[in-house]
């Protein structure tokens, strides 16, 4: 059918059916060309269609209970498939490497119109391969929605392939599972003891062995309390290098904070006060944190100090905390170190104000000693903090400003976070911490080809420290080799 007056169309387009009904006029327009162009380099391509025709025969078997067959082209297209076995294979691998949403938009870049519900459908028909016989089994728990619902995971640890997702983690799925494998040999799992209970009931023929997860993990959890009883002769270290060890990767830095550099207003400036670079002399010479750090200190020494005596009169770990009401914990640390494990301080945190501290440093060597004023001059610069921040900030400047005792001996160091003293005067005493045992115990169990120079030689020193270290170390690296 052509165009009619009431709907009129262009010579490549023709209505091939209306349909009327009591709430709508349906009118179906096809066209007609057989070609169409590229709208982007205007070759003319042309339409594919692919006409398969099939023969059908005779069953010459006269006991068959088909009769009549057409012949079957499965290389190219299964029986009633409405996709050719290239197409669907297509489809199916771009599922796989991507997710049914983003393969429906990326398809029609390929020539292949897909929903993404076709996608997960395809995705779902294909069939699972025969794992066969298992002998080294891999268990350990996955979180369908993480905190809330949990199944178990089984693996072929030689193979390096999944077998079976189960529902969930409760024995007795899982000692229903093993119970259908009897030529299992091995099973690796973690330190839950429903997986420890299902494997001694369901495969009581298999040798049950800790994953590689959890043997590094007890490794250096014992590592670590060696490094606690031995606390006395872990290194020391200033408080600014005390997280050299730390990966990169867990040392905070700033991101995404950028400095806008806007000049002040002219016009109407306002006037401050012509403030002293130095702190305002205190009859009071400590602080009161310093006094409040050094009663939590004093605490925690006779709590230390009363375990060790309730323990030498052979109280038992479980009595002493119920005695003393601190956790158990606490007190097998206590009972273990050979004297009282110190507290060491968390590192230089990522600040708001550590884009701003070279301005605020340049400012204050020019003689800018107004805290309102810097900070009016910071929040015109884009400068997102609070003022009792740069005021802390501005106190450690009057702090080192009378160690230094000159207006512009003051810098900072090379990441712009921190006050660094000149060389001429004379020095501030460094406080020194003890490396802390968790970070000592990294240091064991990491592999000497991650470490950098200056922790190589903090393992070296650390063995040197105590014969018990040397012994340690040795051990853990000799027990490394047996976990693949």
């Amino acid at each position: 059918m052509e165009g009619s007056p009431f709907l009129p169309l262009s010579d490549e387009l023709h209505i091939e059916q209306v349909t009327v009904s009591a709430h709508e006029l349906l009118v179906s327009v096809i066209s007609s060309s057989p070609t169409a162009c590229c709208p982007l380099c205007g070759v003319q391509a042309w339409h594919v269609t692919l006409l398969l025709t099939v023969r059908k025969f005779f069953c010459p078997n006269p006991n068959c209970l088909r009769k009549i067959f057409a012949e079957q082209f499965p290389d190219l297209v299964p029986s009633y498939a409405r996709l050719t076995t290239r197409l669907r294979e297509a489809l199916v691998a771009l599922g796989f490497a991507t997710s049914g949403e983003v393969a429906s938009r990326l398809a029609p870049r390929l020539g292949m119109q897909v929903a993404p519900t076709t996608l997960l459908r395809r995705v779902r028909a294909v069939p699972l391969a025969s794992s066969g016989p298992v002998r080294v089994l891999g268990v350990d728990d996955w979180a369908w929605k993480k905190g809330q619902t949990y199944g178990t995971i089984l693996v072929d640890l030689e193979k390096h392939q999944v077998i079976e997702l189960l529902p969930d983690r409760s024995q007795e799925t899982v000692e229903r599972w093993l119970r259908t494998h009897p030529e299992i040999e091995i099973v690796s799992r973690d330190r839950g003891g429903d997986y420890a209970a299902a494997a001694r009931r369901g495969a009581p023929q298999a040798q049950q062995v800790a994953d590689r997860f959890h043997v590094v993990k007890n490794l250096r959890e014992a590592i670590r309390d060696l490094m606690e009883r031995k606390q006395s002769c872990l290194l020391e270290a200033p408080e600014d290098e005390r997280a050299d060890g730390v990966p990169s990767t867990a040392q905070g830095r700033a991101k995404g904070i950028k400095v806008l550099e806007v000049e002040p207003e002219g016009g109407q400036e306002k006037r401050y006060r012509i403030m002293s670079p130095y702190l305002r002399q205190s009859a009071r010479q400590t602080t009161y944190e310093a006094v409040r750090t050094q009663v939590r200190r004093d605490n925690r020494s006779a709590r230390y100090q009363a375990v060790r005596m309730l323990h030498q009169q052979g109280f038992s770990l479980r009595e002493i905390s119920r005695r003393l009401k601190i956790s158990r914990q606490t007190v097998r640390r206590f009972v273990r170190a050979e004297s009282l494990p110190e507290r060491n301080k968390a590192p230089h945190k990522a600040s708001l104000l550590d884009p701003y501290k070279p301005y605020l440093l340049k400012r204050w060597q020019q003689g800018c000693w107004n805290g309102a004023q810097l900070f009016a001059e910071s929040r015109a610069r884009g400068y997102p903090g609070s003022a009792p921040l740069l005021r802390r900030f501005l106190r450690e400047l009057r702090t080192q400003q009378q160690v230094a005792g000159e207006t512009n001996a003051l810098a900072l160091d090379a990441e712009g976070t921190r006050i660094e003293l000149p060389v001429s005067p004379s020095p501030k005493p460094i406080i020194k911490h003890r490396m802390a045992p968790t970070l000592a115990s990294w240091l064991f169990v990491s592999r000497p080809t991650k470490l950098d120079e200056k922790q190589r030689r903090q393992v070296e020193d650390l063995r040197a420290a105590h014969p018990d270290l040397e012994t340690a170390y040795l051990l853990s690296k000799e027990g490394s080799k047996w976990v693949v």
